[in-house]
This record gives structure tokens, sequence and C-alpha cells, in this order.
């Protein structure tokens, strides 16, 4: 684990597509939590997470999955992980 994670919230949104059984979101957080992100994500978003992981910020990675981006974020404090769809979906 390169940071902890907190409390584990989850959106509605974020909540059916788990439910649907396509993902794992265990596996999503265990992914996270190392740095092991999935190759479509942002570039700048990567390296902006990596510099927040040594320097305090929030840490966030996105996964595609059934057409929706879903972004896991966990705040500076490292009190919070929260899985989520940003509205725009």
């Amino acid at each position: 684990m390169l940071f902890p994670l907190g409390t584990i919230l989850l959106s509605p949104d974020a909540q059916s597509i788990f439910e649907a059984g396509d993902i794992d979101p265990q596996e999503l957080l265990r992914r996270h939590v190392t740095g092991d992100w999935e190759e479509s994500m942002d570039e700048d978003l990567r390296r902006a997470s990596l510099a927040a992981i040594e320097d305090g910020g929030i840490i966030v990675s996105t996964w595609q999955i059934g057409g929706y981006t879903l972004w896991v974020r966990t705040d500076a404090s490292r009190s919070s992980t929260v899985l989520d769809i940003p509205l725009d979906h």
C-alpha cells in the first residue's frame, strides 16, 4: 500500500455498476492503493496522483467500466476514499 484509504464511500451510480457483477470494487481499490492504474488513465492525472502520494494531495484513479468512467478519489488527509461516476455520464 502506498497510502491509507480511510473510510470507503460508494456513490449510488457506482454501487449499481458493482451490483451488475462485472467488476470487483475490492480489486479497483487494491489497484488504486498500489498505483496500478489503467493504461487509458489521463497522463496528467497519473502524474498528479503520483505527486500527491508523495506530497499529501488528492489521489485519483479512473477506470473505464461499461461505457462509464469510474473515479476513485482519496482525499488529501487520507481519511476517505470515494468511488463515483462523474455527473456528465
